[in-house]
């Protein structure tokens, strides 16, 4: 009697845990979702429920922002100073033989230079600071002086220098030598205006100043802190008696240059 018992609770027992197991397991599933990845649940979730939407990420707000105050203008142009001026409107003068400097007189290329830059030398040019380069005419030579006049066949109007009376210069004031020094255009020398020189046997006025000048600097200007011409840089000193001498250069006067073509200048 007690073992049918046992036998009939431990068969109840059993009918429990499968009707247990059928609610719990019967509709548990092993799916595959659209990217293929395994995904179990209870119940299994219908085809509609598996479908998803791809919602485009937001674009995120920078994380800083630069904001403009105000409009972009145009730079401001920088005035130049007289001396830069200057040198703009000096050019170098190239030969087969002599390399020199000229400067220009007027808008329309006449230019001065010394005559000893052009003598025996044909088919010269001339190379602006743009690094143009234009053919050059000899218009004139001087009988007196070493100057000469000449034109650069520009296709533009030529910036130019204004003269200065050398009878208002005084010792030791600022002179500026410009010119092609070995060269090397539109190099710019300092010193200070000695005095004014009578050259033997001629008695022609030089003007001496200090500014150091090299080869390629004849005939370019000797002008003043306003960029006015004082004289045209011809020659320099560089010995005496056998002893080396520096410092001390010769220009042509600003009064001989306009002596000789003051009608060519604007």
């Amino acid at each position: 009697m007690k073992r049918i018992f046992q036998k009939t609770l431990f068969t109840a027992i059993l009918a429990l845990i499968s009707q247990f197991s059928i609610l719990c397991f019967a509709e548990t599933g092993k799916w595959p979702d659209e990217h293929g990845a395994a995904r179990f649940s209870n119940p299994k979730p219908q085809a509609n429920e598996l479908s998803c939407k791809i919602v485009p990420v937001k674009k995120q707000p920078p994380i800083f922002e630069v904001k403009r105050s105000g409009s972009l203008k145009e730079p401001a142009k920088i005035k130049k100073t007289p001396v830069e001026y200057a040198a703009e409107c000096t050019f170098t003068i190239k030969g087969k033989k002599n390399i020199g400097t000229g400067f220009f007189i007027s808008p329309d290329g006449y230019a001065i230079t010394c005559k000893h830059v052009i003598e025996d030398e044909p088919n010269q040019t001339a190379v602006l600071n743009s690094m143009e380069e234009y053919p050059i005419g000899v218009i004139s030579t001087s009988s007196e002086y070493d100057l000469a006049l000449i034109l650069v066949t520009t296709i533009r109007k030529t910036p130019f220098l204004k003269f200065r009376d050398p009878f208002t210069l005084k010792p030791g004031e600022k002179v500026y030598a410009v010119g092609s020094s070995v060269g090397l255009r539109s190099t710019v020398t300092d010193g200070s205006f000695s005095g004014q020189r009578k050259k033997l046997p001629s008695e022609q006025r030089s003007i001496q100043f200090s500014a150091p000048v090299k080869p390629g600097n004849s005939g370019g200007p000797l002008i003043d802190k306003e960029g006015k011409v004082i004289g045209a840089i011809s020659w320099k000193l560089i010995s005496n008696k056998g002893v080396p001498v520096t410092g001390i250069g010769f220009a042509v006067p600003s009064d001989y240059i306009l002596e000789e073509y003051q009608g060519y200048m604007n």
